[in-house]
């Protein structure tokens, strides 16, 4: 099918809304995506006419309900070409799952003297998780370094990896710089060893397919509000063989085989004996809206499009005097700068006052931060219902910035 940008926006309300009296310009999808009426509209219906708890009831509503999520499992496996729709464990979101992982299989398969990977690029949520795991057993945290263009400097990762090594934990696409790391190379690598390894999924999904066979990788995770759909819903993926071994983290309803009090528990079968409690039912169904909508879409053309549009904005913002942007020419969806010695919070309340959203701050990558020996940068993200006219009104508001400020 042909992509249509202006018949995508059609489908984000809030995109035609004004902010300080200009056109909005929302540069900020890498935090959280705007939603189509599509997701809206699949919530609100859940709602209206079809809610119930799920797993728990005879009811044809409870029935219905319970029938719609697990629908919504299987159109996640395929997403992601899992084998199984049993291989998916559905999350409140990425960081969710990395700490169920962690406390899950990192307990049960880490201990004293062995050692946990992680890269100077990645999300505090891919990085707190491990520390702390590390302090609770013993264990030592190793750190992939940077290349000066921001990349990994992956001509180390041989001389990290020992027989004491037990997961590398990797971002798929760095938040902060857009690189998309090469993740099969990697994992080949840790496998050769023994390692397992996880990869941060939350800023790759939404850009082009995955598939989690073919990288190999034993965890994979997302959110969904990056996507596209709901806040508090994500999925985490992990082979059959490892998530069946895995015990569980929560207790409570729904992961539960038997209880007795004189007996002790027995558990549910995975992935269910993960999932404590009601869940997120609407959030769930919301997902599968926001899977769907971009596979009508086509996440190939969904590609094709940004990687033009992203080709685009590099250009133009180039331009900018005394602009600096981080990270290599190759990248996927954002594109970090800082304008002179102007702090980010002022380059963003600027920006914000011309209709521009963008993200300011340290981005929750403060190890990166200190590698490019700043305190914040501005973040400007763009997907697939981004346009040239916004980049180029990007590009006129930190213009004029620099001539307001000096």
């Amino acid at each position: 099918m042909t992509f249509s940008v202006a018949q995508v926006r059609a489908d984000f309300p809030v995109l035609a809304r004004e902010v300080n009296g200009q056109p909005l310009a929302y540069l900020d999808s890498a935090a959280s995506a705007q939603k189509p009426n599509q997701v809206i509209d699949a919530e609100l219906g859940l709602y209206r006419t079809g809610y119930a708890a799920v797993h728990r009831g005879i009811h044809t509503l409870s029935a219905d309900a319970t029938t719609q999520m697990e629908n919504v499992r299987t159109l996640a496996a395929r997403f992601l070409k899992a084998r199984s729709h049993e291989e998916l464990v559905f999350v409140r979101g990425t960081t969710e799952g990395i700490n169920l992982v962690a406390n899950t299989w990192g307990v049960s398969n880490v201990g004293p003297g062995d050692n946990i990977i992680v890269t100077t690029m990645e999300h505090h949520a891919n990085i707190v998780p491990w520390q702390m795991l590390c302090q609770r057993v013993g264990a030592e945290l190793r750190v992939i370094p940077l290349n000066d263009d921001g990349t990994l400097n992956l001509e180390v990762l041989p001389s990290l990896i020992d027989e004491r090594t037990r997961l590398l934990a990797v971002s798929h696409v760095s938040n902060v710089l857009g690189v998309e790391n090469p993740v099969r190379d990697i994992i080949t690598t840790a496998h050769a060893a023994g390692v397992k390894v996880l990869v941060d999924g939350a800023q790759a999904v939404m850009h082009h397919a995955v598939d989690v066979q073919a990288l190999g990788c034993d965890f994979y995770l997302f959110s969904a509000h990056k996507l596209y759909g709901p806040t508090g819903i994500g999925v985490l993926y992990v082979r059959g063989d490892i998530l069946n071994a895995m015990p569980p983290w929560e207790g409570g309803g729904s992961m539960i085989g038997t209880v007795s009090l004189t007996e002790g528990t027995t558990w549910n079968a995975a992935p269910w004996r993960f999932e404590a409690g009601t869940p997120n039912t609407a959030g769930i169904i919301g997902l599968g809206a926001a899977i769907e909508y971009v596979h009508n879409l086509g996440l190939d053309n969904i590609a094709d499009y940004e990687q033009t549009l992203m080709r685009y904005a590099l250009n133009a913002l180039r331009e900018v005097p005394d602009l600096t942007i981080y990270g290599p020419p190759e990248r996927l969806g954002v594109i970090s700068f800082n304008l002179g010695k102007h702090h980010a919070y002022d380059v963003g309340s600027f920006l914000d006052n011309y209709g521009i959203a963008v993200r300011t701050g340290h981005h929750c990558a403060m190890p990166l931060m200190s590698f490019f020996n700043v305190p914040a940068m501005c973040r400007a993200s763009f997907v697939m219902y981004n346009t040239e006219e916004e980049v180029d009104r990007l590009v006129a508001g930190l213009t004029r910035i620099h001539r307001l400020l000096g």
